[in-house]
């Protein structure tokens, strides 16, 4: 399965760049239920963030505000460094659309910071052309062209790695590069770049890409002040939108359109343009596409201020206010889907020592570590992780059979024995101890769970540490 999703991931992939959205999309929510059902979250991952790109292909920023809660919700939980970068480049197309200019700004730039990072070609060329456009917004024309070219020399690297992604890369590239030569009022070379998207071989199966050629020509023919041959490929590049749906540009495009018909003086088509728009602006309003994007927004400095009173601000795992608040909902889950639940407490031996010996910030690097390693290890399962105080972690497990659960609490502790730390020339192996209880899938109670297990904490220090010691519940 796991080889099957990955062939379909890349054939998502090579459809979108054929321009095939719709077949594309098909398959990319059949593959996501297929990827849920076989909790392959990673894949997972990456088939929401097609369907994302391909809404946003076919102009439907309604779909993509609709999948973005459950997506970077699963970023949250399961996402790596790949992840989080494709998920700030969403949201940067996502607020572009409903022009929260700054932001998307933001979210561009936390991009291409992954993307170099991660060496990400094809993220360093979207990420680049995407500033390049954002720059001519804001009227930054050098900006704009050292972004352009950047994202010109990324892609010629791509082009030997994944050249018809590449070609597709090259239009995009041309049509804002096209704008920024416009604004300096070289002409010729805007329109050799223009030409060469509309001449491509590829462009008919890309409408978002061709509606922002033709719009192009119409800028470049109203800065030359051909107002007449503005309107006309005005007019074009509005009629292919409205043929996919693309609301956000139509509007974009109606607004020029419209500055162009009043130089012309053109009264009876200035009253239709501005009939279109206001009709145009409404339905978006009765979407209520704006609002959405805002309760997003709220919703994520919501999560943000309970996430900072519910995790460890140190090691980024959850703290014991979790215990508190929320760790009977996630047992009373368990009982009710019948799952075995698996609770271990465990701390680094002798971790006073290393405090005492080289500091307390080497002692935090420490618990950094071990909460990374943590993480790492558990991200694919249904559990938690808590710093109860001090070096002390408490980890809940939740599955359907309980030989999973012994056997990973077991894997588990020899792979934090694994990790070490380096201190100048010396490399320090960590030294845990682990003591844990597994339910009878009859006591839910997290008080006698843990009790339990901190008893076989105690045994386990007691029986010469860095040793691991499960018990079942009776």
């Amino acid at each position: 399965m796991e080889l099957t999703l990955e062939q379909l991931n890349k054939t998502i992939m090579e459809m979108r760049t054929k321009g095939l959205l719709t077949e594309a999309l098909a398959l990319a929510e059949q593959g996501l239920l297929v990827a849920i059902e076989n909790q392959n979250f990673q894949h997972g991952l990456d088939l929401y963030y097609q369907k994302l790109l391909i809404h946003f292909a076919l102009g439907n920023t309604l779909g993509m505000v609709s999948l973005i809660p459950v997506y970077e919700a699963s970023c949250q939980k399961y996402g790596t460094a790949k992840d989080f970068m494709h998920y700030y480049l969403v949201m940067s197309l996502l607020y572009d659309a409903v022009g929260f200019r700054e932001k998307t700004i933001e979210m561009t730039k936390r991009s291409i910071d992954y993307a170099h990072e991660l060496n990400d070609l094809i993220m360093l060329v979207r990420g680049h052309n995407n500033l390049c456009y954002l720059e001519v917004e804001k009227g930054c024309n050098d900006e704009a062209l050292q972004a352009g070219l950047l994202a010109r020399k990324y892609n010629q690297q791509l082009l030997r790695k994944l050249p018809e992604l590449a070609r597709l890369h090259d239009i995009r590239i041309n049509n804002n590069l096209a704008d920024v030569y416009i604004f300096e009022g070289d002409f010729d070379t805007a329109q050799t770049l223009l030409d060469s998207t509309l001449n491509s071989q590829i462009i008919q199966h890309h409408n978002r890409e061709r509606v922002a050629a033709l719009f192009g020509y119409g800028f470049l023919y109203e800065k030359q002040d051909s107002l007449k041959e503005a309107v006309n490929y005005y007019k074009q590049s509005i009629a292919l939108a409205q043929s996919y749906g693309d609301n956000a540009i139509t509007k974009k495009v109606m607004r020029l359109l419209l500055n162009v018909l009043y130089q012309l003086n053109w009264r009876d088509e200035i009253f239709e343009v501005q009939r279109a728009y206001i009709e145009l602006s409404e339905k978006m309003s009765a979407d209520n596409l704006l609002q959405q994007v805002m309760n997003l927004e709220f919703n994520r400095h919501k999560e943000k201020l309970e996430k900072k009173a519910l995790y460890d601000p140190l090691t980024g795992v959850l703290n014991r206010h979790f215990l508190d608040v929320e760790i009977n909902e996630r047992l009373y889950e368990a009982k009710i889907n019948r799952k075995f639940v698996g609770l271990a407490v465990l701390d680094l031996d002798y971790f006073k020592s290393y405090n005492d010996t080289y500091g307390h910030l080497f002692g935090d690097r420490v618990l950094q570590i071990l909460a990374t390693g943590l993480r790492n290890f558990l991200q694919k399962e249904d559990a938690e992780i808590i710093r109860f105080g001090g070096d002390e972690f408490v980890i809940c497990i939740r599955h359907k059979q309980k030989e999973f659960v012994n056997k990973l609490f077991q894997d588990l502790h020899t792979f934090l024995l694994t990790l070490t730390l380096d201190q100048h020339t010396e490399s320090k192996t960590l030294k845990v101890s682990m003591g844990a209880c597994i339910n009878n899938q009859k006591n839910y109670d997290f008080k006698t769970l843990f009790e339990h297990a901190d008893q076989c904490l105690y045994r386990a220090k007691k029986n010469g540490r860095t040793t691991c010691i499960i018990n079942g519940l009776q």
